[in-house]
């Protein structure tokens, strides 16, 4: 019996701090309490049966230990469990392998609002955070055109050109680019050399023959 007592202290012991740390570390102790729980309970079993002759005798000593051991691991149950349920939740629904985006709403109410200059800084900021996504570098182009800037706008735009993946996106920034420098910086051999260094990532294919017709109305090379 000397054993079972000690076993089931132990036991005890084990559920009460994981229970009192599952607040502050809930994912860790999880994997701690899975790891401790198993070989204290067989400690606990192997106890009573070994107390007592009778098989029966040792399930209910068992029983009777697990009792107050379930009541103290209840917290820990409680973590458990809703870590469970949100970690399936988020593999129904993907959000573990989707990009969440951030918002935008500050810097697109301050160009509601026509100030294009705090919008940019704005989106700027955005962009320093959300490094791999060519938004925010595109909608401060947008914001730096607004306000009259168009080389700081073409500087922000191919900056969002060289993180944007789709053919589409890229053929279409890459023609607005290349007519920005053309119609409003007056430099066709920019625009030229804008769309002969986007052309052979999109040809041959679509966007490529949307970008080639593009080049081919700037005229032959001056």
């Amino acid at each position: 019996m000397l054993w079972l007592a000690g076993a089931a202290l132990l036991f005890w012991t084990v559920c009460g701090f994981l229970s009192a740390s599952s607040r502050d570390n809930p994912r860790g102790i999880i994997v701690i309490g899975l790891v401790t729980l198993v070989p204290a309970f067989l400690i606990v079993v192997a106890a009573a049966m070994g107390a007592v002759g009778n098989p029966m005798f040792g399930l209910v000593l068992v029983i009777v230990v697990l009792i107050p051991a379930v009541l103290l691991l209840l917290p820990w149950l409680s973590h458990a469990l809703g870590e469970a349920v949100e970690g399936i939740g988020r593999a129904a629904t993907g959000v573990e392998s989707m990009k969440l985006r951030r918002s935008y709403d500050a810097a697109e109410k301050l160009m509601f609002e026509k100030k294009f200059d705090d919008a940019e800084r704005e989106f700027l900021a955005g962009a320093a955070i959300e490094v791999e996504d060519p938004e925010p570098l595109r909608r401060a182009g947008e914001a730096s055109l607004a306000a009259g800037r168009v080389e700081g706008a073409v500087r922000h735009f191919r900056g969002a050109l060289a993180k944007i993946k789709s053919e589409e996106d890229r053929a279409s920034l890459g023609i607005r680019i290349a007519e920005l420098e053309e119609r409003r910086l007056g430099d066709r051999a920019g625009a030229r050399r804008t769309l002969e260094q986007l052309l052979p990532d999109l040809w041959p294919g679509k966007w490529g023959d949307y970008v080639r017709e593009r080049l081919e109305k700037l005229g032959p090379r001056a």
